[in-house]
């Protein structure tokens, strides 16, 4: 009797320690994708303002320029996108990518973004948002970093 209860102490205790280093690694890597902490430390991030609204993407540049559904970077450059919502609530999707924030009216919420491959994305939403919501299509346009 004692043996058996030995064994699934020993269980219980082996799968306790399990679960709590994996839980400190996953607050831990949690912490560096929510900062942005991989960024290159020597390169500042360029902040790009998105306004989700029924149902269109709206991209504000640092200097001023708006464009609808299409934003333009560079690639292996830090980006922040300062997401939030003019209306209802909506999410960013860039399945290519697997980056996926939401966008809560009243809300700023940082997506830190670098992307090493020049291409194209599509940025879909991914949270209903009344019935056009399948028209709420954008673009990642990623150029080469060079130019």
């Amino acid at each position: 009797m004692t043996h058996k209860l030995s064994i699934e102490l020993l269980t219980i205790i082996g799968a306790a320690v399990i679960l709590a280093v994996l839980g400190r690694l996953s607050l831990h890597y949690l912490a560096i994708i929510d900062t942005g902490a991989y960024f290159p430390h020597n390169v500042k991030p360029i902040v790009i303002r998105v306004i989700a609204k029924q149902y269109v993407w709206e991209f504000i540049y640092p200097n001023g320029t708006i464009s609808y559904n299409k934003v333009v970077i560079q690639s292996g450059r830090p980006y922040i996108f300062n997401l939030t919502s003019a209306d209802v609530i909506h999410a960013m999707y860039i399945v290519q990518l697997g980056y996926k924030l939401e966008a809560i009216p009243g809300y700023y919420y940082p997506l830190y973004i670098i992307v090493d491959k020049p291409g194209v994305y599509a940025i879909y939403c991914a949270e209903f948002c009344r019935p056009g919501h399948y028209t709420m299509i954008g673009e990642l346009i990623v150029t080469s970093g060079s130019g």
